[in-house]
């Protein structure tokens, strides 16, 4: 299941004036708004498959509107249950990659291929952790400003170099 966001193939352009001009097959309510859904198969140069367009219009009560539209291969899959999928992922989409960008400053990742950026996204975990491990190991009481917890941690480096005995000690 992928997103509609552009118009740029012309097989989007053509299945989303079919599908705007048929009525919804489908309406329900959804966390306080109300849900129609419409849906239209169609083909696409170079997928062997027929595909299956589905356009989400939401309402919701102040009677804002929006609309999200999919493609999808699943054909026999019903439309509730491709919007709770669409909504779990945009939850994933929201909270976590969100997450990551303002929180683990990963605003762009200069890697490309799979497992390249899977070792990025591990390094930035572990160097999260690790900053956390240290905040309430070394800090016990009270929340510095940002120059003197760098300034710890980079004492705590220090000393880490100089001293094995302080990388294992827990008091």
């Amino acid at each position: 299941m992928i997103r509609v966001k552009d118009n740029y193939n012309l097989s989007i352009r053509e299945v989303k004036k079919i599908t705007n001009k048929k009525e919804s097959i489908k309406h329900w309510c959804d966390d306080n708004c109300k849900i129609k859904a419409y849906e239209s198969m169609f083909s696409m140069d170079g997928v062997d498959q027929p595909l299956r367009y589905v356009k989400f219009a939401k309402r919701n009560k102040n009677g804002d509107r929006s609309q999200v539209l999919i493609v999808t291969t699943a054909v026999d899959i019903s439309v509730k249950i491709l919007y709770t999928i669409m909504k779990a992922r945009w939850n994933i989409e929201n909270r976590v990659f969100n997450n990551l960008k303002n929180n683990a400053n990963l605003n762009h990742c200069f890697v490309h291929g799979g497992n390249a950026v899977e070792a990025v996204l591990y390094l930035m975990f572990i160097a999260s952790n690790l900053f956390q491990l240290f905040k309430v190991r070394r800090l016990k009481n009270h929340i510095p400003i940002q120059k003197e917890l760098v300034r710890l941690l980079l004492k705590g480096l220090y000393f880490s170099q100089r001293c094995d005995d302080y990388i294992l000690d827990t008091g």
